[in-house]
């Protein structure tokens, strides 16, 4: 390639998306649905009342958690939170809390994402990501090949695609042949595709 000449732009076939359908209540779905519900504040609201209605035990569990996340500064302990099963209600507070101290939480986060196995953090992580700062993503995708566990190169895949990341196409068409090759009794190549359907303005839902 001559100097100050630019790449061809990926060209997905026409066909595509025809093709290559997200499957009904996929992953990627669940995962979308539940920011949604996270990060508006109206509907997190109505989920706390519903919860109240019924389960005071749950409600409970929750403000505990809440008082938890609002008390602790330790960077540490924020990230190993990650492993916990956070309560839904918690999690867009929890994901300020992170954001808040991202320049001493994201160097931590990323270093247990390289080894991590448990579904937990690698989804915790994911909803963290999404949010930050864009130079932490760029540490994702620059120690993609390292991720041991494949679910979460899956969800990293998804994190591109969340992040409007428009030069990883061909790189995203390319793990989700792997997944689909290696990893289709999992459906861990639902996360690449839906990057790709997010990259280029479609709906997954």
């Amino acid at each position: 390639m001559k100097s100050g000449e630019k790449m061809a732009e990926y060209k997905l076939p026409k066909d595509f998306f025809e093709n290559n359908l997200i499957k009904p209540y996929s992953a990627p779905q669940f995962f979308l649905v539940t920011q949604i519900i996270e990060e508006h504040e109206r509907l997190n609201s109505k989920f706390q009342k519903l919860i109240a209605q019924f389960n005071e035990e749950a409600m409970a569990k929750d403000e505990a958690q809440l008082r938890l996340i609002e008390e602790t500064d330790d960077p540490a302990v924020l990230v190993n939170l990650m492993r916990k099963n956070l309560r839904l209600p918690n999690v867009s507070t929890y994901i300020g809390k992170v954001l808040t101290y991202q320049s001493e939480c994201l160097p931590l986060l990323l270093k247990r994402y390289l080894t991590s196995g448990q579904d937990t953090f690698i989804e915790t992580s994911a909803r963290v990501l999404v949010a930050s700062d864009e130079s932490y993503v760029r540490q994702l995708q620059e120690m993609y090949g390292r991720i041991r566990n494949p679910y979460a190169r899956a969800v990293a895949c998804f994190v591109f695609g969340q992040r409007g990341m428009k030069e990883m196409l061909a790189f995203l068409v390319g793990e989700y042949e792997n997944f689909k090759r290696n990893y289709n009794d999992e459906s861990f190549e639902q996360f690449p595709l839906a990057a790709i359907y997010l990259l280029n303005g479609r709906s997954i839902l």
